[in-house]
């Protein structure tokens, strides 16, 4: 296997954050519109983009207020996020520091993405390459995410690797044809059988994921793009 790019979720994948969103979400759920979600929902709800989410509730719940839901939501967890400090994966500027395509393909948006990466220490000009929820006619576990982040880098799907903590982002990269690892550090829940490689943290990832980096001599190697969904104009 030679790679070429690597491909990252987000969420628990790089910062550790779907627990926040669970407690800050389902309590203003619960707060401002006299709805509870069970522990089943939650697990169906699971990886899903923000898109699906509230796809879901409109569907089920008949809360169709996303617009207000959202503006709500991003006020709490500014203001969360002002007095605490993100947990971000170990390792992960190592890996951003391979000469290879780095990119994020989330079903978080890009302003929260955007709030999220201000709060830890990974620089956004570091990634080639950031898809949103917004960017995605489909999300996870649709392949639409993975299959646009290979057609923007010009890359095969055998020549790149997904670092994945869910069941729907491992299906996505699945049915995208490309592989697929798990990285249980900041993970909430165990997919580790669903996918093809399984390492304990990033820095457990590196020497694995180096010694199969492919470095042509024309590979860029010194950083990334403009932040958020837009790819190097040139590479």
């Amino acid at each position: 296997m030679r790679i070429r790019a690597l491909i990252y979720d987000f969420d628990d994948t790089i910062v550790e954050s779907e627990r926040i969103n669970d407690t800050l979400f389902c309590d203003l759920l619960r707060r401002e519109y006299s709805l509870t979600l069970g522990p089943e929902e939650l697990e169906g709800l699971y990886g899903l983009s923000w898109t699906r989410i509230f796809s879901w509730l409109a569907e089920s719940r008949g809360i169709r207020d996303r617009d207000g839901i959202w503006r709500r939501f991003m006020e709490i967890k500014r203001e969360y996020l002002r007095e605490r400090s993100l947990r971000t994966a170990r390792g992960i500027e190592r890996m951003l520091s391979l000469p290879a395509a780095q990119a994020i393909v989330t079903g978080s948006t890009r302003e929260e993405v955007a709030m999220m990466l201000a709060n830890t220490r990974i620089r956004p000009d570091l990634f080639d390459l950031v898809l949103c929820d917004e960017d995605c006619e489909k999300g996870k576990p649709d392949p639409v995410g993975f299959l646009l982040a290979l057609e923007r880098l010009d890359i095969e799907a055998g020549e790149a690797l997904v670092f994945e903590d869910s069941g729907a982002g491992i299906e996505a990269a699945r049915r995208a044809g490309i592989p697929v690892a798990f990285v249980r550090e900041l993970a909430s829940r165990d997919c580790a059988r669903l996918t093809d490689l399984r390492f304990d943290d990033f820095e457990e990832a590196y020497p694995w994921v180096s010694r199969r980096i492919a470095r042509p001599p024309s590979l860029d190697s010194g950083g990334g793009a403009a932040m958020m969904t837009e790819d190097k104009e040139t590479r």
